[in-house]
């Protein structure tokens, strides 16, 4: 629950200032006593007093010049004692090593913002200045509201009575039999009952987990609906704000936390901290909804040549070729099964995207006539009994200049490269295939029912989950050798085809958050990860409204619920980490014309029932070959979004990736949330509980590897402190301050020179209180040999005429 933010000046961190003053003051250390030694050493003189000698041994012998000059106290070689040469030898190396941790020691220190201890925060809602914020619609303006169709008094209604509404409705049969009218007598009804609200909000508490009522579009309006004698109803509406395919992070925008890395947004109106000076760190736990895609390699390749024109547009391709990578020629004849058991637990989006690459693969080899079907037209063959494909074969193919082959193409359309729809308008290249098994639209169409599995006429309930399904062509990469970010005219180029199957889910995810008291800009969402819970019992309580209706009369509501509510009736639960939601993949998807104008999101305001299968619908349908769409999704016009589909969508591992993207990329424009700490309005959430921040405060921080130098030390001091316990104790009494006192006294220079050249009137071993008068003023002259000033220097010839001095006054004691 910490960041570090190291301060700094320049390049340079606190640590380092104090590490390059250290290594200042270790350098003066050295450098000014070794200048005032070299000073020194002039003034002093060859005849001076012992006591003069005597203290200007001292700053000699300590100084570096010992050991630069190789004198005798640093050169002693063999001759000094072993155990004596050691000691005085680790004398300069615990100098240096002393000297070392003083510069590198405070290398490690850092001047840090970091989180502190946990108290109670008070929150302030924070406006968002960026296009979300300025293009969300002012909240508390408009109610939630539906319409819905369904069965009433035995007849199908398209103006039928939602769950729990006071709505009546009064069949009027005509005259001529030619069907029936209905009257509203009391008008139609749009608002959610108390009651639905009541259970449908019951799990969420005063938390910051939202519950199904706060999740709103992010524009609303309102619609005068003829059939309802031109009432005014509130109503979603969608139009794009800004994208997030590029951001790659973790952001947040009005009413929104974008996960812009794995897809998936949570609901928060934004709340932050009062009475932070530096800000704070904390965690909320938020309710989320995410796509989940899976995708299968069908290994069918498109290749084709790219064609630029006079002006460099690449606006036109040629020799387009359907390549067998083993799609067809390595095929498994065995039909997989699809078997999804219960869709809360498992939607099993492997097996529905491999079943719907497998029939997508053999409609296109009967239309292909690369293999046979069962008994047709010729009696009595098995299916698969001929295969016309080998690895590599190319299949030339038709193409339309609005198909978009030179850039990411994603269709729920099953088999559209085949243009089976019977227009031949703008076809180009390509082959008459003789189609000898008829293979149509149809049979193509039905992969959707197929891998989506939910289809309108079926009843809603828990396990008839929302799937959607197609076909994502990959973004296309160079195949001649050259560069896949250069379009040259004649060049190579290929995509490979896979097919995908998406749900999307709800679940509660804990989020971290830091903010800093700079503006929404600075809050930042540190980590999202996935609610953990010890057991299965502990997981949330998901409820769905279950009305018995079909899927095609309306969305049905969704939340956590409380488990009183778990028995009601019309209402279904499963307990659950996560949960799935219901839909079908058939009803409208935002913008699906294609214009840039508004869009109608919803013929109600309900965002939470529909919002999420719409916006996988719209990646779905606007993506889709020709189709465009006001935010770049394919890498049509943005070279940055084309590169990183190219990497993205050469594997079908990480081509689902890209569809959980441009979900997230258009649920962000669709919808916001309501909730956030201080409570929501219209659904009438009370302010969440208590929430614990963390106040930065200023810290000091420490890197401990540079730490390693002054452990060394603290080692040697306790080895040096343990070597002098043990002389002082086990060494017969030999190592004491009484000890070190005389052995001082005795190689003071003054005393040794006096004790020598007056043995009457000094000794080595003499208090010093006594030795300075006596002895301190004693003139002694050091040149050769050292004697008593105005003394001669005696010397004598040896027999090879060399001269031979010797120390006067000397006696043996």
């Amino acid at each position: 629950m910490s960041s570090i933010v190291t301060r700094t000046v320049g390049e340079l961190t606190v640590g380092h200032v104090a590490g390059i003053i250290a290594a200042g003051v270790v350098i003066v250390r050295f450098v000014c006593p070794a200048i005032l030694t070299y000073v020194l050493a002039g003034l002093l003189r060859d005849t001076e007093t012992a006591s003069t000698w005597t203290v200007a041994n001292v700053g000699l012998q300590a100084s570096i010049w010992t050991t630069l000059l190789r004198t005798d106290s640093t050169s002693s070689g063999g001759t000094a004692r072993t155990l004596i040469r050691v000691t005085c030898k680790a004398l300069p190396v615990m100098a240096l090593l002393t000297a070392v941790v003083g510069i590198v020691t405070p290398l490690g220190l850092g001047e840090a913002l970091a989180a502190g201890p946990a108290r109670p925060g008070t929150f302030e809602y924070i406006q968002d200045d960026s296009a979300y914020g300025q293009g969300t619609s002012l909240r508390g303006q408009h109610s939630p509201s539906r319409i819905c169709i369904g069965e009433h008094q035995g007849r199908r209604a398209p103006a039928g009575v939602c769950p729990g509404s006071n709505t009546e409705l009064v069949f009027i049969d005509r005259p001529d039999g030619g069907g029936y009218t209905i009257d509203l007598p009391k008008g139609y009804n749009t608002s959610i009952p108390d009651e639905t609200r009541e259970i449908f909000s019951s799990g969420t508490g005063s938390s910051t987990v939202s519950n199904f009522f706060d999740i709103e579009y992010r524009q609303l309006s309102t619609e005068i609906n003829p059939s309802f004698g031109d009432a005014r109803f509130s109503v979603g509406m969608f139009r794009t704000l800004d994208s997030s395919i590029l951001d790659d992070k973790y952001k947040v925008v009005e009413g929104l936390v974008v996960d812009a890395v794995h897809g998936g947004v949570g609901f928060r109106n934004h709340t932050i901290p009062v009475g932070v000076s530096r800000g704070a760190v904390w965690e909320e736990d938020i309710l989320f909804v995410e796509p989940s895609t899976v995708c299968v390699d069908t290994n069918l390749t498109f290749t084709f040549n790219f064609v630029v024109d006079k002006n460099g547009s690449t606006n036109s391709i040629e020799n387009l070729v359907l390549t067998d990578r083993g799609g067809f020629s390595r095929m498994n004849t065995t039909l997989p099964p699809l078997v999804v058991v219960d869709g809360q637990t498992d939607p099993e989006l492997q097996q529905r995207a491999y079943k719907a690459a497998w029939l997508n693969n053999a409609f296109t080899m009967l239309y292909l006539n690369v293999t046979n079907e069962k008994d047709k037209p010729r009696q009595g063959m098995k299916s698969f009994s001929y295969m016309d494909s080998e690895i590599g074969k190319d299949f030339p193919m038709s193409q339309r200049a609005t198909d978009g082959y030179e850039y990411l193409g994603l269709d729920n359309v099953f088999g559209s490269y085949l243009h089976l729809d019977g227009s031949i308008v703008g076809l180009k290249g390509g082959r008459n295939y003789s189609n000898p098994f008829n293979v149509s639209q149809v049979e193509f169409d039905s992969i959707n029912d197929i891998c989506a599995g939910t289809i309108r006429a079926n009843r809603v309930n828990l396990t008839n989950i929302f799937a959607a399904c197609g076909l994502l062509r990959g973004a296309p990469k160079r195949v001649d050798g050259g560069s896949s970010l250069v379009f040259e005219s004649g060049s190579k180029w290929s995509s490979p085809l896979h097919a995908c199957a998406s749900s999307v889910r709800a679940t509660i995810k804990t989020v971290q958050f830091r903010y800093n008291t700079t503006g929404i800009a600075a809050l930042e969402v540190l980590a999202i990860t996935p609610k953990l819970y010890a057991t299965e019992a502990d997981a949330p309580l998901w409820g769905l409204e279950d009305s018995g209706n079909r899927m095609d009369d309306f969305n049905p509501i969704w939340g956590l619920v409380s488990p009183e509510y778990a028995t009601r009736k019309n209402v279904t639960t499963v307990r659950k980490a996560h949960f799935n939601l219901i839909g079908t993949s058939e009803p409208s998807a935002f913008g699906a014309d294609g214009s840039d104008t508004i869009h109608i999101g919803s013929d109600q305001n309900l965002a939470g029932a529909d919002f999420a299968q719409k916006s996988m619908n719209t990646v779905y349908r606007a993506v889709a070959a020709g189709g465009e769409w006001p935010i770049d999704l394919r890498g049509a016009a943005s070279m940055s979004v084309f590169r990183r589909w190219q990497n993205m969508s050469a594997d079908a591992a990480t081509a689902g990736k890209i569809i959980d993207l441009m979900w997230t990329d258009v649920a962000t424009s669709a919808v916001v949330g309501t909730r956030g700490m201080l409570g929501e309005v219209n659904s009438g959430t009370k302010p969440a509980g208590e929430v614990l921040i963390h106040p930065i405060s200023n810290r000091i921080t420490y890197d401990v590897r540079y730490a390693i130098p002054a452990a060394i030390l603290i080692v040697w001091t306790g080895v040096i402190f343990l070597i002098a316990l043990l002389c002082t104790c086990c060494c017969g009494g030999r190592a004491g301050f009484k000890t070190l006192r005389r052995r001082i006294e005795q190689l003071s220079v003054g005393r040794v020179f006096t004790t020598f050249l007056y043995p009457q009137e000094s000794t080595l071993t003499m208090p010093a209180k006594q030795w300075r008068p006596s002895n301190g003023l004693k003139t002694i002259t050091v040149d050769v040999v050292s004697r008593r000033a105005g003394e001669e220097m005696p010397y004598s010839r040896n027999g090879e005429g060399r001269e031979t001095y010797g120390l006067i006054g000397t006696q043996k004691r």
